[in-house]
Formats: structure tokens, C-alpha cells, sequence
């Protein structure tokens, strides 16, 4: 979700109707979606492998810039590695790679009136069903997915960790690491889909989101190690 510190700075409140191309806005992060960007993706202008899910129960930065839970799964424009800049913006030319094609949220913002924006916001937002035929195969893992590695699920075993049976919690917590990572694995070596679009597929990978209940994962090959982290969880 865009941040809300994108606003005018203090004292040219009021004084501005256009934009400086400064490109805040887009190193703030890929606009989310909404279902009339779908025909973004049948113009070619986006493809999967160029975006995320934010799945339901992940915690995400709001537009007031506070952390909230999401109560639904939304679609992202990735940024580039590892960095929040969307990844079609231009640094050189401070410039949209797909301005003609921007997405809604993207054509609606204006940093100097945000009422337009707010508005755009409300509207319904895209999903991953509206981007896949009905009759695709992949539905049937995501599905799976879904019910075996949901947000509550690491919730829950989170919070067990403090209980009498933590032995109980730590396992059920490597099984979600586990099966997450196995999914994508699968999919990715023995039916060759491109591991590009596993992140729009299944969400990111809960190694790196279980940051959000203050664990951190090491990998080593096929398993996985727990430690506690301190970093306050910077989504």
C-alpha cells in the first residue's frame, strides 16, 4: 500500500496542482490493484510474474503509515529486489515505464489532493481468481495452500510457543515453513511454471513473512532452524 508521507511538504500545502515527478510515490511501493487493473494484464501491460499477493492475515503498512492485518488478500506491483521502488519506475528519467498503462491507484493519486485517491481505494480490489481460468490446474494448489498454510495457522502456533506445549508449536510451525516451501519447489521443478509468478500464486514466502510474529528463519537445504528476532517487523 502506498504511504501517506507523500504528501505536499509543509508549507506548499494548497499551492501546488500538478505533479513534480520527484517520484516519491513510486519509491514508496507498487500500487495494489483493483479489479478494473485486470485489463492491464490482458493488454500485456502487466503479467503475473510481475506481481505479489499479500495474502489474508499478513500485516502490511497502512496509508497512514500503522501496521494493520489484512482481512482480505490484495495484489501488489513488485518492487525492484529487495527495495520498495515499484519496479517500473525509471530513477534516470523519473518516469513510469507503463505510464499510458499506470494502474488505477497510479492515475488516481495526486500527492497535493488525495481525494481522488481515497476514493479509488474503496473500490473493489483485484484478486488472484480474477486472473486465472477458471479451469486452470493451479487453482487446485493454491486452494490447498490456502488451507494448509492460512496466516491464523502461524498465529495460533506462534502463541503456542509460550504454552505448555511448545514442542507441539515449534512442529507445526516447521510443517507451515515446510509444506510453503515445498509447494513452490514442486510446482517450480517438476511442472517447470516459472518461479516468478510463485509469489503471486501463494504470497511470499512465510520465511520471510513470519518476521511479523518475531521469528526468524534459517534455511539449511530442505529444513528449517527458529530463532526469535528483536527488529520491530518492517513489512
Amino acid at each position: 500500500m502506498v504511504k501517506a508521507d507523500h504528501i505536499m511538504p509543509e508549507g506548499d500545502e494548497g499551492a501546488r496542482t500538478h505533479c513534480l515527478r520527484c517520484g516519491t510515490c513510486c519509491m514508496k511501493g507498487g500500487p495494489t490493484l483493483h479489479a478494473e487493473d485486470a485489463a492491464l494484464f490482458t493488454k500485456g501491460a502487466l503479467a503475473r510474474s510481475r506481481v505479489y499477493t499479500l495474502r489474508k492475515g499478513e500485516v502490511v503498512r497502512n496509508v497512514d503509515d500503522t501496521l494493520m492485518v489484512l482481512d482480505q488478500e490484495i495484489i501488489k506491483i513488485k518492487g525492484h529486489g529487495e527495495a520498495w521502488t515499484c519496479i517500473f519506475y525509471d530513477d534516470d528519467q523519473k518516469a513510469c515505464k507503463i505510464y499510458e498503462h499506470r494502474p488505477v491507484e497510479c492515475r488516481a493519486l495526486k500527492c497535493w489532493d488525495l481525494r481522488e485517491f481515497e476514493e479509488v481505494m474503496a473500490r473493489p480490489d483485484l484478486q488472484r481468481r480474477d486472473l486465472i481460468e477458471p479451469d486452470d490446474g493451479i487453482l487446485k494448489f493454491i486452494e490447498a495452500h490456502e488451507q494448509r498454510c492460512p496466516y491464523i495457522a502461524l498465529e495460533s502456533a506462534e502463541k503456542g510457543l509460550r504454552g505448555p506445549d511448545s514442542d507441539k508449536a515449534v512442529e507445526k510451525i516447521l510443517d507451515l515453513l515446510q509444506y510453503d516451501h515445498y509447494i513452490r519447489t514442486f510446482l517450480t521443478e517438476k511442472l517447470n511454471i516459472d518461479p516468478n509468478v510463485m509469489d503471486f500464486f501463494f504470497g511470499r514466502p512465510l520465511a520471510a513473512t513470519i518476521r511479523m510474529f518475531g521469528l526468524c528463519v534459517r534455511q539449511e537445504g530442505d529444513n528449517f532452524l527458529l530463532t526469535p528476532i528483536d527488529a520491530r517487523y518492517d513489512p
